[in-house]
C-alpha cells in the first residue's frame, strides 16, 4: 500500500491510497467475473479462462480519499501455482 497526500480543492490534505490484490482461487469459480463486474461493470455469461494473470486497476473513492486498486486476476490451474508463489511472496 502507498499513501500519498495532496492538496484538495478546498485547502484540506486529501488523500491518495494504492493497493495491490491478487485474487486466487481455483479454476472457474468466476474470478475474471468478479474483477470484470467490479472494474467495467460487465458480466458475460462466458468468460475465456485466464491464462497466466490479467491486470486491471479501478479508482475509487471513499469520503476524501482517493483509493487506487491494482488487481491481478490469476488462473486456477494447478501448473501456474508456481509463479503466484514466486511472484506474490
Amino acid at each position: 500500500m502507498s499513501n500519498n497526500n495532496r492538496q484538495a480543492a478546498n485547502g484540506q490534505a486529501a488523500r491518495t491510497c494504492q493497493f495491490k490484490m491478487v485474487l486466487l482461487g481455483e479454476s472457474a469459480v468466476g474470478k475474471s467475473s468478479l474483477v470484470l463486474r467490479f472494474v467495467k461493470g460487465q458480466f458475460h455469461e462466458y468468460q475465456e479462462s485466464t491464462i497466466g494473470a490479467a491486470f486491471l486497476t479501478q479508482t475509487v473513492s471513499v469520503d476524501d480519499t482517493t483509493v487506487k486498486l491494482e488487481l491481478w486476476d490469476t488462473a486456477g490451474q494447478e501448473r501456474y501455482f508456481y509463479f503466484y508463489r514466486n511472484f506474490f511472496s
